[in-house]
């Protein structure tokens, strides 16, 4: 008898773990669901991400956008205020640039990697995975060619290029950064976030990013609320009620082109005399 219920309790058990073992991996497959209030659509400055990219390894490579002139897209992100994230919100849903592939040509363009040594697609993967999956809990937004073509369309209507042009803010300047939250917010009507790159070598401020809001209804808003606090936006606080990690102290350097430091490739250089050396040892070795 007692070997009888030791069996049904086994069996029991057995099938309770079996029950938990598909919870968990249906758990995994379904999307997560994180609330959120407001999108972050990210515009990046070309000239200063490739200044930002070089910086990090001087063998790295540009591939700026034609014309070199124009904002791109960095992406659409679904934020909670007061908050990070959410992000990753479907670890199931893979990236498919069949997906994309109407769209293609615009995205090259308008929403380009910079970043020449790294794959072209890789930006718009990782922003899919990253926020298009949490972007996609909304109807208008739920599948790639929403969610790309939607940040086209932003980009259209908001493009920093114009908006800071009709500010008086032009490539090949520097500025306070007053000056340019002060004109684009006369310009944009709306509250929004300024990014700097700070140079280590030059101990120069340059103009990186520029993020606005936009509600669920896609409806341009105050990015009063946000909170950014990554790698990349250490520093980020209210600066005279300008959200930004710039140095208020210093001016803003808006490039046109890629500072030349950045652009020559270093020549190495033998001396003579070892050169010489270094043949006379070849020659010895293959005798």
């Amino acid at each position: 008898m007692k070997f009888y219920q030791l069996s049904v309790i086994y069996i029991f058990l057995v099938i309770l773990d079996d029950h938990r073992c598909k919870t968990d991996d249906l758990e995994k497959d379904e999307p997560l669901k994180h609330d959120f209030d407001l999108f972050i659509f990210t515009q990046s400055w070309p000239v200063s991400v490739c200044l930002k990219w070089k910086e990090e390894n001087s063998i790295n490579e540009c591939s700026l956008p034609s014309p070199k002139e124009i904002w791109t897209i960095h992406g659409i992100w679904p934020t909670k205020l007061n908050t990070i994230g959410p992000a990753f919100c479907n670890n199931s849903a893979k990236f498919d640039v069949n997906q994309i592939k109407p769209i293609e040509s615009q995205l090259e363009q308008f929403w380009k990697n910079v970043e020449k040594n790294t794959k072209p697609e890789s930006l718009w993967q990782h922003e899919w995975q990253k926020h298009g999956t949490c972007a996609a809990q909304l109807p208008i937004l739920d599948n790639e060619n929403k969610y790309f073509g939607q940040g086209l369309k932003w980009l259209q209507k908001y493009s920093m290029s114009t908006l800071l042009a009709q500010a008086n803010i032009i490539p090949g300047s520097a500025y306070q950064l007053e000056e340019i939250y002060n004109g684009l917010k006369q310009v944009l009507g709306t509250d929004f976030a300024l990014e700097c790159m700070h140079d280590r070598q030059s101990g120069k401020s340059y103009l990186i990013e520029i993020r606005i809001c936009f509600t669920k209804e896609l409806k341009l808003t105050d990015c009063d609320g946000i909170l950014l606090n990554n790698s990349s936006t250490k520093g980020w606080k209210k600066l005279k009620n300008i959200l930004t990690n710039c140095n208020a102290k210093k001016e803003i350097q808006y490039p046109s082109v890629v500072p030349i430091k950045y652009v020559e490739s270093p020549v190495w250089k033998i001396p003579f005399v070892q050169l010489y050396k270094l043949v006379k040892m070849l020659q010895w070795i293959t005798l």
